[in-house]
């Protein structure tokens, strides 16, 4: 089962946006982002988890930089 380990979360005109850094189940790291709707948090990262599109790498890197 894939984890999110962090999310950084962006407030737009169009609502609410997540980006998680995901652990996945081989243990490696990917990157998702979705739109949510903000009302509970801890659903909000299933979503992103679940269901969120593929991130770039390198961008996830970059804004995930020095955080464990």
């Amino acid at each position: 089962m894939s984890t999110a380990l962090k999310v950084k979360w962006f407030e737009g005109s169009k609502g609410k946006i997540g980006i998680a850094k995901v652990q996945n189940d081989e243990g490696t790291y990917e990157f998702r982002i979705s739109s949510v709707d903000g009302f509970l948090e801890h659903m909000d990262v299933q979503q992103i988890v679940a269901w969120g599109a593929p991130f770039p790498d390198a961008a996830g890197y970059a804004l995930f930089a020095g955080e464990t």
